[in-house]
């Protein structure tokens, strides 16, 4: 299988209202026939791509190895479906963002589509995670540093 690939791109990041969101990551995921339910890959699989590309995300911006850093659970998503990728595409490409950090929580956005579909997604997918200890019971507060990484090592506006 081939293995998954990241650059960061100059995408144009969209605004919410705390400020400036992180810096837009770009991964690509190279699909399988599993991945495909008759003629378009199956909508349960963008959450799985997402997953995926967080996941890259960040093994690089926080330098460790492991798809545990930092440790945090999906407390809420919202998958808007914009049209399908149909079968026959080899790969698709993701770009995740952060867009909000707070306190003991973070919303990242990540933005599905393929080279044949064209620029704009084909869904976006906006996840809350909630930082929190090894019993993934207690949260926890975000360090500066951890800040720091999830915007893309950019100060937070606001």
């Amino acid at each position: 299988m081939a293995t998954p690939t990241t650059q960061d791109t100059d995408t144009a990041a969209a605004q919410d209202a705390s400020g400036a969101p992180g810096v837009v990551h770009r991964v690509h995921i190279p699909l399988r026939i599993t991945d495909f339910v008759g003629s378009h890959v199956n909508n349960v699989k963008f959450q799985e791509f997402a997953q995926d590309a967080r996941i890259l995300f960040f093994r690089e911006e926080f330098g460790v190895p492991g798809s545990r850093v930092p440790v945090a659970l999906a407390r809420w998503m919202e998958i808007d479906f914009r049209r399908s990728i149909p079968m026959g595409v080899p790969a698709v490409w993701v770009d995740v963002q952060t867009l909000r950090v707070g306190r003991t929580s973070y919303t990242m956005r990540t933005s599905i589509g393929s080279d044949s579909t064209g620029a704009e997604p084909c869904a976006v997918i906006d996840t809350v995670m909630v930082v929190t200890a090894a019993d993934e019971t207690t949260t926890l507060e975000i360090t500066p540093e951890e800040r720091a990484a999830l915007l893309g090592h950019r100060e937070e506006a606001g």
